[in-house]
């Protein structure tokens, strides 16, 4: 398949790139790769899809005039929707690349109350005119632009996403840039903007236990999904440990009691770290997080903090707890430049309430220093007095003990510090200039001639990348490797966070509840979080561009199979995005990709066959939803979907038991084939084979083990039926036929499998019933298979036969089944000649040495005695010397070939017989 560039050129300029497949119109190719462009009907009726070729060649495709006009397409007009690129194109778009860009949008603001809780903590709310337009999530945030300067700083929601104000917290600190505006400057009145929302940390739906974690003003978002979980009437069982670290950070605790009286099941408790608080809790958030708070793990943390307490807690469920939460929800702090750490600007310390880059002063310990200051103390708690501290740095800030500890344990000792001094200092001696840590590591030089290094001295000796100076710095460990087994940390699954341009990191985790499951779980909660920011806020290009997206998955799926695996996981995916991409959070849509859906269905789908039969239908139904606005329906397809995903997946894993080693996805769809000999071994194989191909099949063989064989074919989505019988007469042939014709109506292909030696030993030692026994077992069953088939495949004027012989026509120690076997080929060449005026192919294959698991059901003739033994051996080792390959060959290698020469492929083959024996022709 050829792949074409085409440059979109839209109408202010600028120009966007795209990958097309040679059988793909331009649209998809676009909305695939997150490129809006104009369209509507799909169809090639309405006309909105209309952009000016300006090179490159074409497929205009269908349409009706109406749409586009013989007029304009001599003009060099073209239809998005039908137009396939025959070679790197050139396309001018009727639009500006605005519709091209879909982000969060800005809004103007109005101040409408300003409350001050303490001297540290500050609330303000503000409404918007246009109320109804904005969406988002409880737990996600806005950027505000400060007043008087370029500035932005990210502030959670504190109200549920239908409360008319737009409420938020804030942390007052010394030059904070939106702090000192709120609590010296802003009025009730005052306009602002902010751009949102964004994040994508939010309450997942579900019905297990919440713990949530917050500390400081960290508070709001939990507010929000508190408030959220209200509203809805929630019966959730959710407990809130609240940490602070001053008695005057602590805030909204009347709110948490009115929540508390209002969600029957909500409990909190709160901590203050200050030795001296008058909270009734003293210390730090740990000691409150219990393993009942856990409920063995089916519970969905949600985690407001800096980087060292998000590890923290990690770190106490797995270390103190021993428990893996069902989902890890957290936000991650990290520190950002602010105009306020420029050159010559005060330093400034931010919280998350004011930006969510800077780490909030968690429960557990005091703030960290911030850039430009220092922290001074003795240790003992008290305040020591400032050191001497060159002029222009930052201001000191003075701290006790708690400043140097995380989770209570010291950190950072205390230890006393010299003032900087002004005098002169002393240069160093000329040998300390040429050693490090008391190795000399630089020849001295005189100040005559230059002398070259010794090659042997060594003076810089190769130290290996864990060490420095000889001493091991970075201890070697063992790395899992990326998908295999459970990373360390809390949770089997990881969701890697995401550091964003808005200085915080986002993920998620989850324990390997089933191999499948949990993914579509996660995906699913996305999904219903991005269904509430996007349900009626869709335009009709919107719409049109999500139901050119669920269309091309239909091609890759025909009612419950696969026509090709690989190519619905892409469309798949496609699809899936395009939800997160229409809600302008771009950290909703990674938090989407960090799921890794589309690498686990590849995983589990790349060779599968059956597929749940409404899941094409699924992705035009909730387009269909989205389009009417109907929440309700939408949601309740979306959760049916994510069942239906998972049922997929699971029989995937189901057929994979049975799966072979190669496969052709669809080769066999719509062919009615014959097995005889399926119960083991190389007819096994090949029945496996041709199930995951997609053959309805008929299996025949006289061991009863045959019927779990089709049993779980038929788990794995097969349609296969099973017939016992003794293929070594024509009667038991017969059986086979009938029941094959009465179950489809007919037979396309009928592979005779049954035989294998008995024996072997040298001709003179077999007995009269040994020799008949051989040529019951590895001549008649395909002689009455081939005579018992045939009449339907004239009658149907088609079919294929397909016989199984051997390389050791020729060969030591088992001539009677060579015998077999040469009448094998034989009936085959022959045969040919007969059945091509009637449309029948008759070919053969001939293995060689196969390996295969013990048979459960022996054959017999096992060797007893040494003799025997060494009988067998010699037919062994001829085998193997034989072989240019020097090695037997596998079960998959051989029905690789069976089902390549019984296959459409194969379809100018017959009277061959195909040696299949790494070299040997027999």
């Amino acid at each position: 398949m050829t792949d074409y560039k085409v440059a979109l050129n839209f109408e202010d300029g600028e120009t966007r790139f795209i990958t097309v497949a040679d059988d793909q119109s331009i649209a998809d190719a676009a909305y695939r790769q997150r490129i809006n462009i104009p369209v509507d009907c799909n169809d090639g009726a309405c006309g909105t899809c209309k952009a000016r070729w300006e090179s490159g060649d074409y497929d205009a495709g269908d349409y009706v005039e109406d749409a586009l006009s013989d007029a304009e397409a001599a003009e060099g007009f073209l239809l998005a929707c039908q137009a396939k690129p025959k070679s790197n194109m050139v396309v001018g778009i009727n639009s500006t690349s605005a519709i091209a860009k879909t982000q969060a949008r800005t809004y103007r603001a109005t101040i409408s109350e300003i409350t001050k809780h303490s001297p540290k903590v500050i609330r303000f709310r503000m409404s918007i005119p246009n109320r109804e337009e904005l969406a988002y999530l409880p737990g996600q945030y806005v950027n505000l632009k400060v007043p008087g300067s370029d500035d932005t700083r990210s502030l959670s929601f504190a109200n549920d996403p239908e409360t008319d104000e737009l409420e938020f917290l804030v942390k007052i600190v010394p030059d904070g840039l939106l702090s000192t505006w709120l609590a010296e400057r802003a009025q009730v009145g005052d306009e602002v903007e902010f751009t949102g929302p964004n994040g994508s940390f939010f309450l997942r739906e579900a019905h297990r236990p919440v713990l949530m974690v917050a500390g400081g003003t960290g508070l709001a978002p939990m507010l929000a999904m508190l408030r959220t979980l209200r509203r809805s009437g929630s019966d959730r069982t959710v407990h809130l440990v609240y940490g602070a670290t001053e008695d005057l950070d602590v805030c909204e605790l009347d709110t948490l009691e009115e929540l508390a009286s209002g969600l029957k099941n909500f409990t909190w408790d709160y901590v203050v770290s200050d030795p001296n608080t008058k909270a009734k809790n003293q210390g730090f958030v740990m000691p409150y997080i219990t393993a009942d708070h856990l409920h063995g793990g089916d519970t969905a943390v949600y985690l407001c903090g800096p980087p060292p307490m998000v590890e923290a807690v990690r770190a106490y469920f797995k270390d103190d707890l021993a428990v893996e939460p069902n989902g890890f929800f957290y936000e991650k702090f990290t520190p950002n430049a602010t105009s306020a750490e420029k050159p010559g600007a005060p330093a400034e310390e931010l919280t998350p309430d004011e930006r969510r880059s800077t780490p909030e002063r968690p429960p557990v310990a005091t703030a960290p220093p911030v850039r430009g200051e220092a922290l001074v103390g003795d240790g003992s708690g008290a305040s020591a007095a400032p050191a001497a501290r060159p002029a222009g740095t930052g201001r000191l800030l003075e701290a006790g003990a708690e400043a140097r500890g995380l989770l209570g344990t010291v950190q950072f000792p205390a230890r006393d510090l010299e003032p900087v001094a002004e005098a002169a200092t002393t240069p160093e001696p000329a040998e300390d200039r040429r050693s490090m840590l008391g190795v000399e590591r630089f020849e001295a030089r005189g100040s005559g001639e230059v002398t070259p290094l010794d090659a042997d001295r060594a003076l810089a000796e190769e130290q290996g990348t864990r060490t420095l100076l000889g001493v091991e710095q970075f201890p070697a460990r063992e790395v899992e490797s990326v998908g295999g087994g459970a990373p360390a940390g809390i949770a089997a699954t990881h969701v890697p966070g995401d550091a964003t341009e808005d200085g915080y990191e986002i993920g998620e985790e989850h324990p390997p509840v089933h191999q499948s499951d949990s993914v579509f779980e996660a995906r699913l909660a996305l999904e219903l979080g991005a269904l509430e920011m996007v349900i009626g806020r869709l335009d009709s290009s919107q719409i049109a561009g999500y139901r050119l997206l669920a269309n091309s998955t239909l091609p890759h799926i025909e009612g419950d199979r696969f026509v090709d695996p690989l190519g619905f996981i892409e469309s798949n995916a496609a699809f899936h995005d395009y939800l997160f991409t229409l809600t302008g959070n771009d950290h909703l849509r990674q938090a989407y990709v960090r799921l890794g859906v589309k690498n686990a269905m590849e995983e589990a789908l790349e060779h599968a066959t059956w597929c749940h039969p409404l899941v094409g239908q699924d992705h035009l139904d909730i387009v269909d939803a989205l389009e009417a606005g109907d929440r309700e329906r939408a949601r309740a397809l979306f959760i049916a979907h994510a069942e239906r995903s998972k049922i997929t997946t699971r029989r995937a894993y189901a057929e994979a038991q049975d799966r072979p080693r190669f496969i052709t996805p669809g080769r066999f769809s719509g062919k009615v084939v014959l097995v005889t000999g399926a119960a083991q071994g190389i007819g096994e194989a090949v029945a496996k084979r041709i199930s995951a191909e997609g053959g309805d099949l008929v299996l025949a063989d006289r061991s009863e083990i045959l019927l779990e064989l089709g049993d779980r074919l038929t788990a794995a989505g097969g349609r296969v039926v099973t017939q016992l019988a003794d293929l070594e007469t024509y009667a038991g042939a017969q059986s086979v036929v009938r029941r094959a014709i009465d179950t489809f109506g007919r037979i396309d292909v009928a592979i005779h499998v049954v035989g294998g030696t008995i024996w072997r030993q040298p001709f003179e030692h077999y007995t009269e019933d040994q020799i008949v026994a051989e040529i019951n077992r590895s001549l008649y069953p395909t002689l009455w298979g081939a005579r018992a088939v045939l009449p339907h495949m004239y009658e149907q004027g088609h079919g294929t036969i397909v016989n199984v012989s051997s390389t050791a026509t020729m060969g030591l120690n088992r001539l009677p089944y060579a015998a077999a076997k040469g009448g094998v080929n034989a009936l085959t060449r022959s045969l040919a000649f007969e059945a091509a005026e009637h449309g029948v192919r008759v070919v053969a294959t001939a293995p060689g040495g196969t390996e295969a698991p013990p048979r459960r059901i022996p054959r017999g003739g096992e060797p007893e005695t040494a003799e025997q033994e060494a009988w067998h051996q010699v037919t062994v080792d001829q085998t193997v010397d034989s072989s240019l390959l020097k090695r037997y060959g596998t079960l998959d290698e051989q029905a690789a070939a069976i089902c390549f020469v019984a296959s459409d492929e194969g379809s100018y083959l017959t009277g061959q017989i195909l040696p299949v024996a790494g070299g040997d022709l027999g």
